[in-house]
C-alpha cells in the first residue's frame, strides 16, 4: 500500500502536465484501439483513463462551441434588432401616424392590443424563455441516461441553423413576415436550450480527465499500472479548477470566434451593400441565414469527431419518458446533500437573468438612441465589438486566474461589482434630467469595454466552479437545472421589464430590477461555501463506491 504524505506531492512530470491545457498527468493508454475505433465506440463518461484528456476530442468540442457562435451572435443582436425595425416600420404613433426613425411614440399589434415597439420584442423574449424552460425541464432528466447524448447534441445545433436559414426571404414590411420572424426567433431560443445543457454537460467529463486515475486500496491505478506518487487532494482540486477554468473559457472564446465570424460577414454586407434608412434591416436578414448555412456546414464536420458517451444504466422498472419528474423530486431531495451547489446555482441564474435582460434591453436601446435605419452600419461594428471585448475578457481572465492570488470568489466580486456598476449608471438615465444614462454615444461605447469584457469571464467562471461542485454522472441534469431555473425566472424578468417599459415609454427603466438581481447574485456567492462542497462531493462518491 503506498502511504500518503501529509503535504502535496507532485514531480516535474506532473506538474508540467498541469500547466498544459490538453494534457492530465499520469495519463495511461486506453488500449491497443486507434483512435476512429474509439470514437465509433460508446464511452463511458465515469471512466477518468478514457479519452476525454486525448487533444483530438477536446479540440471536436471547440470546433462544436464554434459551430454554435454564429447563429447564437444573430440571435441575441441582429434578430431581435429585425424585428424591432419591422415593428417600427408597421407600427403607429398615438395619433395614427406612421412612426418615425426616433422617439417612443410607436405602438405595434400584440394579441387583440396595441404594445410599444421596443416591448413587443421583449414579450415575444418571455414567451419564449417560458417555453425554453418546458423543453429544459424535460431534457434535464433523461440526458444522463441516453446513448446518443452526442447525436442529440449534434441535431440541436443542426437545427439551430436550419431555424436560421429562411431569415432572409422575410423583407416586406408587413405583419405576416413580422409574425414569421417572430415564430423563427421563438425556435431558435427554445432549441438554445436544448444544446446549451448538452454542451455544458462535457466540461466535467474533460475537468475530471485533468488529474491522475483513481487508486485502489493497493495503490495500483483503475488500469493496474503502479503510481509513482498520489497527488495530495488540495492539489488535484486546483489542477480541475485549472483546467476546468481553461476548457470552460475556451468554450466561450471559441464560441465568440464563431459569433465574430458571423458578424465580420454582417459588417462587409452592411458597408458593402449600402445601407438606405429604409431597408438597411435587409442586411441584417441576409447575415442571419449566411450564418445559419455556417453552423449547418460545421455541426455535419463536428459530428465525425465527437464522441459517443455511454449513459447511466436506467433504473429496474423505471420508464425514461417519466423518469424527468421523478429525477427532478430526487433533484430537490438532495438540496440537503449539496447546499453549496444549489446556492451557486441560484447565484448563477440571477446574474445570468440580470444579463440576458441588460444585453437585450441595451441592444434596443443603442438603436432606438441613436436613431433606428440610420445608426445600422454603426450596430454592426459595435456589436462585432461587443464580442471581441467578450473573448478578451475570458483569455484574460483564464491567464490572470492561476497567475494571481485571487481566489476564484473574489474574481466573482470584481466581476459582479462592475456589472452592478454598469447597471447603476442606467438607472441614472431613467430622469429626463440627467444628463448621463446612455443617452450619448460615448457611452455605449465605453462601457461596452467594461461590461462586455467582464460578464463573459463571469460566464467562464460559473461554469468552472459549477462544474467542480457536481457529482458523478448527474453532468447534464445539474446543466439542465441552471437552465431550467434560468428560463423559470427569466421570462419573468422579460415580461416585467416588457411591461413596464410599455406603460412608461421609459427605454430605461428596466436597469432598475436588473440592478437588485445584481445585488442578490452578489450576497448568494458570499454565502455560498465551494470550497466544503467539493469536500463533500468526494466524500459522498467514496462513501457510495
Amino acid at each position: 500500500m503506498t502511504k500518503q504524505t501529509e503535504g502535496p506531492i507532485i514531480n516535474d512530470e506532473e506538474r508540467k502536465s498541469y500547466d498544459s491545457i490538453t494534457e492530465r498527468p499520469n495519463v495511461h493508454s486506453v488500449g491497443s484501439q486507434s483512435t476512429s475505433a474509439l470514437l465509433n465506440n460508446e464511452v463511458d463518461p465515469q471512466d477518468e483513463s478514457n479519452i476525454w484528456s486525448k487533444k483530438t476530442i477536446y479540440r471536436a468540442w471547440l470546433l462544436l462551441c464554434f459551430t454554435t457562435g454564429p447563429v447564437a451572435s444573430m440571435s441575441r443582436t441582429y434578430v431581435p434588432a429585425t424585428i424591432q425595425s419591422v415593428a417600427r416600420s408597421v407600427g403607429k404613433t398615438s395619433t395614427g401616424e406612421k412612426c418615425g426613425l426616433r422617439g417612443n411614440d410607436c405602438f405595434v399589434k400584440f394579441g387583440t392590443g396595441l404594445v410599444h415597439y421596443s416591448s413587443y420584442v421583449l414579450y415575444l423574449k418571455a414567451i419564449y424563455t417560458a417555453l425554453e424552460g418546458v423543453v429544459a425541464l424535460l431534457l434535464m432528466g433523461i440526458a444522463d441516461y441516453s446513448n446518443y447524448r452526442k447525436w442529440i447534441l449534434i441535431t440541436s445545433v443542426a437545427l439551430y441553423g436550419c431555424f436560421a436559414l429562411p431569415f432572409a426571404g422575410l423583407t416586406d414590411k408587413t405583419y405576416a413576415h413580422l409574425r414569421g420572424l417572430s415564430a423563427l426567433y421563438g425556435l431558435l431560443n427554445v432549441d438554445n436550450a436544448i444544446y446549451q445543457i448538452l454542451e455544458g454537460s462535457y466540461i466535467p467529463l474533460f475537468m475530471r480527465a485533468a488529474v491522475p486515475a483513481k487508486r485502489d486500496n493497493n495503490g495500483d491505478d483503475q488500469a493496474g499500472h503502479q503510481p509513482e506518487q498520489v497527488l495530495a487532494e488540495d492539489v488535484r482540486r486546483s489542477m480541475v479548477l485549472k483546467r476546468g477554468s481553461t476548457v470552460s473559457v475556451m468554450g466561450i472564446f471559441l464560441g465568440n470566434c464563431g459569433g465574430m465570424t458571423a458578424l465580420l460577414i454582417g459588417i462587409i454586407i452592411s458597408y458593402g451593400r449600402g445601407t438606405p434608412q429604409e431597408d438597411g434591416y435587409h442586411n441584417f436578414l441576409l447575415a442571419i441565414t449566411i450564418a445559419g448555412c455556417v453552423t449547418v456546414v460545421f455541426s455535419m464536420i463536428s459530428s465525425y469527431y465527437i464522441p459517443s458517451t455511454k449513459g447511466k444504466p436506467l433504473p429496474k422498472g423505471e420508464f425514461l419518458q417519466f423518469l424527468t419528474f421523478k429525477r427532478m423530486y430526487g433533484l430537490i431531495k438532495q438540496i440537503r446533500k449539496y447546499p453549496n451547489a444549489f446556492i451557486l446555482c441560484i447565484a448563477w441564474v440571477i446574474w445570468n437573468v440580470s444579463f440576458n435582460n441588460f444585453m437585450m434591453v441595451w441592444v434596443l436601446l443603442f438603436r432606438s438612441t441613436l436613431g433606428i435605419g440610420n445608426s445600422d452600419s454603426e450596430y454592426t461594428v459595435y456589436t462585432w465589438m461587443s464580442y471581441v471585448l467578450a473573448s478578451l475578457g475570458s483569455l484574460a481572465w483564464m491567464f490572470a486566474y492561476p497567475r494571481t492570488r485571487l481566489t476564484i470568489k473574489q474574481w466573482a466580486y470584481s466581476f459582479l461589482s462592475i456589472s452592478f456598476f454598469t447597471n447603476f449608471w442606467g438607472c441614472l438615465g431613467i430622469n429626463s434630467n440627467t444628463k448621463v444614462g446612455f443617452k450619448h454615444r460615448w457611452e455605449f461605447w465605453v462601457f461596452e469595454v467594461f461590461y462586455s469584457a467582464s460578464s463573459s469571464a463571469m460566464r467562464s467562471l460559473n461554469r468552472t466552479l459549477y462544474s467542480s461542485m457536481l457529482p458523478e454522472g448527474e453532468e447534464a441534469q445539474y446543466f439542465g437545472l441552471e437552465i431550467m431555473l434560468g428560463v423559470a425566472v427569466g421570462w419573468i424578468g422579460d415580461l416585467v421589464n416588457a411591461t413596464i417599459q410599455d406603460r412608461t415609454g421609459n427605454d430605461r427603466y428596466p436597469f432598475l430590477p436588473n440592478l437588485f438581481l445584481v445585488l442578490i447574485s452578489l450576497i448568494l456567492y458570499a454565502v455560498c461555501d465551494s470550497e466544503q462542497e467539493m469536500r463533500d462531493v468526494k466524500k459522498i462518491r467514496e462513501e457510495e463506491e
